[in-house]
């Protein structure tokens, strides 16, 4: 009985030592991992000259992610995520259900987040709420075979895609949990207002609301 709380007392003093000044003002926290970005898309319809109901649907993309994270305060925070590109399969829809993949986007989100970080510096889990300024790019859109003979058929030019970046913001909530001194896993998920305008060599446009969610979990370094 005296050993198995001995063994109890140790137990507790090394998760006190783990969880003390968990993350305090002045620590600068590294983090790696991987994430999804899930459009949730609304297309409107492309215009003239096409079918009458022209849509378009967009996939989901992962990448390996990270950050750095700085504590102003004990509960105040300045995260910038960073990232690989996520990529994108842009396929057909409405009127165009069945015509295959489209064509395909990266698209790389950046952000600058304020963050509130709940319970008490010294505490192992914390969990928090952020909102943050984001910039949605967008880059390497390509167009494919499918959309060429939809949109210039009997052409002997491709159709190339061009897709808007956008100003936005971003809502997040997340959680980072310390199981060593330094070291520490996050896991968050994010949402993110947003749409944007296609447009195509040939003429054409689009507007389409992807207002994506995001999610993803990294292990961490504290300094």
């Amino acid at each position: 009985m005296h050993k198995s709380i001995q063994l109890f007392a140790t137990v507790a003093a090394l998760g006190a030592a783990f969880s003390a000044s968990a993350q305090k003002a002045g620590d600068v926290m590294l983090r790696a991992g991987y994430g999804t970005i899930a459009p949730n898309v609304t297309s409107g319809d492309m215009s003239a000259p096409s079918i009458s109901g022209s849509k378009s649907d967009i996939s989901s993309g992962s990448s390996l992610l990270g950050g750095v994270t700085y504590m102003v305060t004990d509960n105040m925070s300045v995260d910038l995520p960073l990232a690989l590109p996520f990529k994108h399969k842009i396929s057909g829809a409405g009127a165009l259900v069945g015509t295959g993949d489209l064509g395909e986007v990266q698209a790389l989100p950046i952000t600058l987040f304020g963050q509130y970080r709940l319970l008490d510096a010294s505490d192992a889990l914390r969990p928090y709420a952020g909102l943050g300024l984001t910039y949605a790019y967008f880059f390497n859109e390509s167009g494919s075979g499918a959309l060429t003979a939809i949109t210039n058929p009997g052409g002997g030019t491709p159709t190339k895609i061009t897709v808007a970046g956008q100003w936005t913001y971003t809502v997040q909530f997340g959680a980072s949990y310390a199981f060593d001194k330094q070291w520490f896993v996050d896991g968050f998920y994010s949402y993110t207002p947003l749409k944007t305008t296609t447009t195509l060599s040939t003429g054409q446009t689009q507007e389409i609301t992807l207002n994506p969610s995001a999610f993803g979990l990294s292990l961490g370094y504290k300094f």
